[in-house]
């Protein structure tokens, strides 16, 4: 009778649960089969456009040298040379304001040779300002060309050029034209990797004022410096003077500014090569191993990077032919341009790994010698500003680095036009006017340098976007 009542119980409880089960089917099935009210919510977003800041450029100023205004003191430096600048604005009537700011590190600065903001304060927003400066010395020690466009500060940028071995003397200066005290981290790289210096981060430059640091003091002896200079707080415009003295011969002097960003691509226009024999005449001497011409890149990764080199001459506006070369991960190295009768190249590069990098030229002349960094240019395809500062033999370079032709427009605000027809993988160079601002209109990308060159002078730098300075800022509440 147990028994019996034991299977009763159990029985009813397996019916109750197939019972339960069917119900939840049913359940489910009604879910499924039911319409559902259905109930959607957009995501409120509002587009805000910030009155535009007025675009804002740093001139650098004076060259340096390692001592004070009378010779003496190696431990301080002082201004050699006066700039000379050519500004303008993408309107007429614009009227450019030149500021003047601190350099506490120049122990003979004055207003002329001072480190030099220029704005277009009551400038209409998209009003478009450029300047360039340029710099001619020539004394026992120190004799050439420097010259360099007037940028704006940045948070991020990477300095490619220099050297600390004998007879090499190198400055890294950070100008800060803001309002805002800018602290700045420096990490150094060269040939053996990463290098420990300490006093490189943390570094206070103060609002409207420029800092100059001896490169020999964070990386001593260092044969292929690269410099990243990050801020925060205020931004800084970055730059890199070098000066080369070989035993009492002085060996040129360049300013150059800032390299584009780690990529797989890089484009130089306007890398010249000039006075090949004399320069190789002079290779094998003790201390002139770098007048040849080479590409200094830094792979920031960590695999080593295969990079093939375009070539393409003005003279025929086309590509001449490519090369492979291999860079290893984590140091910096110097590739050799490969032999260059003389003339003006655009160079590119391009990377089975991302890449910082410059191109060195020298020229030889009458006995005099100078140099040249040609930093990395990024295609422009919005309309840009060229400054053309005052100097010897000033040329326009552009390069197509693109799989399409481009007709490129310069024009002088005197309102004289010249097109110029940039063939696909091809460059192409004009002759500028001195002191003279152009707006560049492009039907396609093209990469702009500008480059100065004379017996005993030798000189480069590039054209670059400006920024965004009121983009649209989209806000989720």
């Amino acid at each position: 009778m147990a028994a019996r009542r034991t299977v009763i119980a159990t029985s009813a409880r397996a019916l109750g649960a197939a019972l339960t089960l069917g119900a939840g089917v049913a359940l489910v099935a009604g879910a499924v089969l039911i319409p559902l009210p259905q109930h959607s919510v957009s995501v409120t977003a509002v587009e805000v456009a910030p009155t535009p800041l007025p675009q804002s450029l740093v001139c650098p100023g004076s060259l340096l040298q390692l001592s004070n205004g009378a010779g003496a003191d190696a431990t301080s430096s002082s201004g050699i040379g006066s700039p000379k600048r050519s500004s303008g604005a993408s309107e007429a009537d614009v009227d450019i304001d030149q500021t003047p700011i601190a350099a506490p590190d120049n122990s003979t600065v004055t207003d002329e040779t001072a480190p030099t903001v220029v704005t277009a304060p009551d400038a209409d927003p998209g009003v478009l300002v450029a300047a360039a400066q340029s710099v001619a010395v020539s004394q026992e020690d120190v004799a050439g060309l420097a010259s360099t466009n007037c940028a704006e500060a940045k948070a991020d940028s990477w300095l490619v050029g220099g050297a600390t071995t004998v007879g090499r003397t190198s400055f890294v200066l950070l100008s800060n034209p803001s309002e805002v005290t800018a602290d700045v981290d420096l990490t150094f790289f060269d040939e053996n990797g990463r290098l420990e210096a300490p006093g490189s981060t943390g570094i206070t430059v103060d609002a409207q004022s420029q800092r100059v640091f001896s490169l020999a003091g964070f990386a001593p002896n260092a044969k292929y410096p690269v410099v990243h200079v990050v801020s925060t707080g205020g931004y800084v415009a970055a730059s890199l003077q070098q000066t080369v003295i070989r035993g009492l011969e002085p060996g040129g002097i360049e300013l150059s500014g800032t390299t584009t960003a780690p990529s797989t691509e890089m484009v130089f226009p306007g890398v010249k090569i000039a006075g090949t024999s004399a320069i190789a005449q002079r290779l094998s001497a003790d201390g002139y191993a770098d007048l040849q011409a080479a590409l200094r890149v830094y792979v920031p990764g960590s695999s080593d990077a295969t990079i093939t080199v375009s070539v393409a001459s003005e003279s025929s506006g086309s590509a001449d032919g490519s090369y492979s070369l291999s860079a290893p991960a984590g140091v910096v190295s110097e590739l050799p341009l490969k032999d260059l009768p003389d003339g003006t190249y655009s160079v590119t590069l391009d990377s089975t790994e991302p890449i910082v990098g410059s191109a060195r030229t020298s020229a030889l002349s009458s006995g005099a010698i100078d140099f040249a960094w040609n930093q990395a240019a990024e295609p422009l395809d919005d309309d840009v500003l060229v400054p053309i500062a005052p100097g010897p033999s000033p040329r326009i370079h552009l390069a197509n680095s693109g799989d399409d032709e481009a007709t490129v427009t310069l024009r002088t605000a005197s309102g004289s036009e010249v097109k110029i027809v940039v063939p696909a993988g091809g460059t192409k160079g004009l002759e500028a006017q001195p002191n003279t601002v152009y707006t560049a209109t492009m039907t396609e990308p093209v990469s702009i340098s500008v480059n100065y060159s004379s017996d005993g002078q030798l000189s480069a730098y590039t054209v670059a976007a400006p920024s965004e300075l009121a983009a649209p800022i989209v806000i989720y509440p």
